[in-house]
């Protein structure tokens, strides 16, 4: 039976004169996905016992590559992570080592902003004359000669004369010029009189009423007032006053201090921009890195031409300020804005509960011997370090398609099928027969978007209904929808291509971001393999030096490496756009070589030293034929070749980059086992500031639980849940209330 036709759709909004290369016939049968099975097996049920979650857990990262430890004789040990958002503490390190703490909710002492509030006080007719006293300061001098002379030589010494008489007040009535018929000359006249005159003669075009044409221009002179809202109204359109009052106080940029509980960066980022009613929204402000949702975080951000009063004025809460858990402090004028990757790392103090030896059955020695298992772990880690792999929330949680796949997608030009991955639905959400297993984990939005895709796939395929049933919280779907709602069916095809491009362009890059990592982490196992402790023939350095020669690849690493970003619960963090500081200047993009054969007899270099590139057109594969085997036969394998990775569409042509495959060796890791209740709560330290774990604790209530916290300081780009898989041999669990005894505990 014939599959029924797509329902006739208005045309697009701009019409083709021709068919795009990259569309391609719509087939309802063909589009629609295979529905998976009406029992709720894409949403499993609870697992029954932790070390079942511990495997599922293992078998996820056996998927993305995940295998191997640096160390793996030392002995797993189990416990619950983010059991409580406050268990998770995050503080970024800035260049230099200083980490980052909130102690200051005042706004930045500056003396001309002092300043500037008392002149407000003193009322409009006072402000006038302290605005124009250093103006008038420097009106007293002899005018530029050089200046008349243009102005005479555009009208006459008449008109002139005149011009210094009224500047000197020694004529009152207004001055004319002849006719200037020229505009760009009318334009100069302008400009001269203004610069001339410091500001004090004021112009204006006159019409000719008989011929309805512009002849003359006529000066008259200016009042401190006249000369106070002129110089505001240029100042607020980015005139040179405007500057030099920015320059006055530091800089363009505002920093300060983001002290955040349980919430997303660019949620609390698009929080700001709508309290401030910022014209730019979220591009107004910068970041050095992204920080976890489900934690206690605190970092810098920069704020481009926002004054500090008007950010810390938000701290007092209420209908038009911060909700409870955000606050603001720490601010200070910067010339610079902040970028991706400015910072040394970060500072993780991390609690995890219900912890225990796997092997332990429950007695009176289970504490002395988890504090003797995790204490020798940390010592391993301190010596060797952690095998250095994109965490699992690299790669997405969805339960139809890893993020990875979609990335194999767009770089194999299948575009259909990226589309129809992102947008797959489970099919017992919509079917009026059937009921997922496990309706207590599906949330409304769940629902209501598996509807707005079966409205996609489904005839009559009403694209328009599918985008406005969409909700908006699903970025990509939403972007899909909406296009092809927009555009329509043309010439019988469905631009799979244009579509993908109205997703925002920080969560496609994620993609294929993802799809790179992915063959990265499955390199790290191999060379780990080959050896965990001892530097190869074939291994790659970094080298010292950049790609000078290529500003554009470094631009486009850099934009690249800015949006790629997510939280701990796998969610992507769209980074805002670096569009607003024209002198950004990103850091150089380093290349990797051989380590030759007289630095490995030397021993000139560590475990720690090697890296592996991702994928790309601009990098250097290493020369060890066990690992140069993975790239080849994962990525072939998907029908991709690694040393064929430019495109012509620009997003999927990748330069790729460099990462160690060993990192966190070091002694910035502590670790402390106790016992409390499972009601007690942790007490900040007075002196470390918000969103730093002190070494006190509150008496607990009920049941005693066994608790590890681990206090660790990681570099950029290292994944805090991977150093505690090494650290626990894959006995992580991450704390999922329907899975525990009395739900989410804050």
């Amino acid at each position: 039976m014939d599959a029924p036709q797509p329902a006739e759709l208005p045309p697009a909004k701009r019409a083709r004169l021709s068919p795009p290369t990259d569309a391609i016939a719509f087939s309802p049968s063909a589009a629609t996905p295979q529905p998976p099975p009406t029992t709720g097996a894409t949403l499993p049920s609870p697992p029954p016992t932790i070390e079942d979650q511990i495997q599922r857990a293992l078998s996820a990262e056996k998927a993305v590559g995940i295998t191997e430890y640096v160390v793996p004789e030392t002995q797993r040990w189990v416990g619950v992570l983010k059991m409580r958002y406050s268990d998770f503490l995050v503080n970024e390190v800035e260049v230099g080592g200083r980490v980052v703490k909130l102690v200051d909710l005042g706004a930045a002492k500056n003396d001309r902003l002092k300043q500037r509030v008392e002149v407000k006080e003193v009322g409009k007719k006072e402000a006038a004359k302290e605005e124009v006293k250093g103006e008038e300061t420097k009106e007293e001098g002899k005018l530029d000669s050089g200046l008349l002379e243009k102005i005479t030589g555009l009208t006459d010494e008449a008109t002139t004369a005149a011009c210094v008489a009224l500047y000197k007040g020694e004529r009152q009535d207004a001055v004319t010029t002849p006719v200037i018929e020229s505009k760009e000359a009318r334009t100069e006249f302008h400009g001269l009189i203004r610069t001339a005159f410091s500001g004090r003669l004021l112009t204006s075009t006159t019409t000719n009423t008989t011929t309805n044409s512009i002849n003359t221009i006529t000066i008259t002179a200016s009042t401190a007032s006249t000369r106070l809202t002129d110089r505001r109204r240029r100042s607020k359109r980015g005139g040179k006053n405007h500057r030099n009052e920015w320059a006055d106080l530091g800089g363009d940029y505002c920093h300060f201090t983001l002290y955040k509980e349980n919430k997303d960066t660019m949620e609390v980022i698009s929080l700001l921009s709508r309290l401030l009613k910022l014209k730019n929204g979220n591009k107004v402000f910068s970041f050095a890195g992204t920080k976890d949702r489900r934690a206690v975080t605190v970092q810098r951000v920069a704020a481009y031409r926002v004054r500090a009063e008007r950010l810390a004025g938000l701290n007092r809460g209420g209908e038009s300020g911060l909700r409870s858990g955000v606050r603001l402090g720490g601010f200070e004028y910067k010339p610079t804005q902040l970028t991706l990757g400015e910072l040394e790392g970060n500072e993780f103090v991390i609690t995890l509960r219900e912890c225990h030896v796997s092997s332990d059955d429950d007695g009176e020695t289970g504490l002395q011997r988890l504090e003797e298992t995790v204490k020798k772990a940390v010592e391993r880690v301190r010596e060797h370090g952690f095998a250095n792999y994109y965490g699992l929330q690299r790669f997405g949680t969805s339960a139809f398609a890893a993020t990875s796949t979609i990335g194999k997608f767009l770089l194999t030009g299948d575009y259909r099928s990226a589309v129809e991955a992102i947008l797959a639905y489970d099919s017992s959400l919509v079917s009026p027969n059937s009921s997922p297993s496990s309706p207590s984990s599906i949330s409304a939005d769940d629902i209501t978007r598996a509807k707005a895709c079966a409205l996609f796939f489904t005839p009559p395929h009403d694209f328009v209904a599918a985008a406005n049933t969409i909700p908006r919280k699903y970025v990509a779907e939403n972007a899909l929808l909406r296009a092809f709602s927009q555009r329509g069916l043309q010439w019988g095809k469905l631009d799979y291509l244009g579509a993908i491009q109205a997703i925002p362009r920080g969560l496609r890059m994620m993609y294929v971001h993802a799809y790179q990592s992915l063959v990265w982490n499955h390199a790290v196992s191999a060379r780990l393999r080959v050896s965990r402790t001892e530097v190869v023939e074939g291994d790659l350095v970094l080298d010292g030096s950049s790609s000078s020669s290529n500003d554009t690849h470094v631009e486009a690493e850099k934009e690249e490496e800015q949006e790629q970003e997510f939280d701990q619960d796998g969610d992507l963090i769209v980074a805002p756009p670096r569009s607003i500081n024209p002198a950004d200047k990103p850091a150089d993009f380093q290349r990797a070589r051989p380590i030759t054969p007289a630095e490995l007899a030397a021993r000139n270099y560590k475990i720690t030293d090697i890296v592996l590139p991702t994928p790309g057109w601009d990098i250097v594969y290493p020369r060890n034929p066990d690992v140069m085997k993975v790239y080849e036969d994962i990525m072939r394998a998907d029908g991709l070749d690694p040393c064929d990775m430019k495109r012509r569409v620009r997003d999927w042509s990748l330069p790729g980059s460099y990462r160690k495959v060993v990192g966190g060796a070091g002694d910035d890791k502590e670790v402390e086992v106790r016992e409390e209740g499972m009601g007690a709560k942790r007490k900040r330290d007075d002196d470390e500031g918000e969103g730093t774990a002190g070494g006190e604790k509150e008496e607990g209530e009920g049941e005693m639980e066994n608790v590890v916290v681990v206090r660790m300081r990681l570099g950029t780009s290292m994944y805090a849940t991977m150093a505690l898989r090494e650290l626990m041999k894959g006995g992580t669990v991450p704390f999922q209330p329907e899975f525990g005894r009395a739900g989410e505990r804050v």
